[in-house]
């Protein structure tokens, strides 16, 4: 087992076999990225938030605008029907054309080649 040195041991050392492990120095702990909470108050972080109230307010005053000057112009955002999906065609409709139009041109060539035949 290799021996690693954490601290200095107590020169009187108890008959308990505890082992005092003292640092050399008491560095402080290293900072977390959580830790910038009290920070985020910043002046800085203040005007970044006025900022982005003053353009959702100018956005809001575009729209408004807007409104009013083409009332015409609809939302995306907001449709006011959804499209109804049109009813689809029943597949045995397709199916029976599909017969109908085989049996057709099999008429058509048996009477073609009855006349070549002939």
């Amino acid at each position: 087992m290799s021996e690693h040195s954490l601290g200095s041991l107590p020169s009187n050392p108890s008959g308990n076999d505890a082992i005092l492990l003292e640092g050399s120095g008491a560095a402080p702990p290293r900072r977390r990225a959580t830790d910038r909470i009290a920070e985020d108050t910043s002046a800085l972080t203040r005007f970044e938030q006025d900022q982005l109230a003053r353009e959702f307010a100018d956005i809001e005053r575009a729209s408004a605008a807007l409104r009013l000057g083409e009332p015409a112009l609809r939302s995306w955002s907001n449709p006011a029907t959804p499209p109804v999906p049109n009813k689809p065609r029943p597949l045995w409709l397709l199916i029976g054309v599909l017969w109908l139009s085989t049996a057709i041109i099999t008429v058509g060539a048996l009477a073609a080649i009855a006349t070549l035949a002939g």
